[in-house]
């Protein structure tokens, strides 16, 4: 949870360089969820804690994304869709690369 509201905080810094849009904040929120889900992973020793630490992440910034009033804390921009559609595409690939780790400890 603590990771979806630090993302979801972190998601809307933009930088503008030569007309292109980069949204290095949500990069920067999915490198942290990545990394907390990697140390949760690890620290129980088993990859369905990263799925759950995952799903706990997405629930939390979908429930951010639902327009309260007039606009959502997350919208759908270019930020707002990396930062969404990137913690369904980080969850996996850390669920995968924790359980490589753990079998390798073994």
């Amino acid at each position: 949870m603590g990771a979806g509201l630090l993302g979801t905080s972190l998601h809307g810094h933009l930088w503008s360089v030569s007309g292109a849009l980069i949204p290095v904040g949500a990069i920067a929120a999915l490198v942290l969820l990545g990394a907390v889900q990697l140390f949760v992973g690890l620290w129980s020793r088993n990859a369905w804690v990263v799925v759950m630490c995952g799903g706990a992440t997405y629930l939390c910034a979908g429930l951010l994304s639902i327009p309260r009033g007039g606009f959502g804390m997350i919208s759908a921009n270019v930020q707002g869709n990396v930062w969404l559609y990137g913690i369904a595409v980080v969850t996996p690939l850390v669920a995968w690369w924790t359980s490589v780790l753990v079998r390798a400890k073994k």
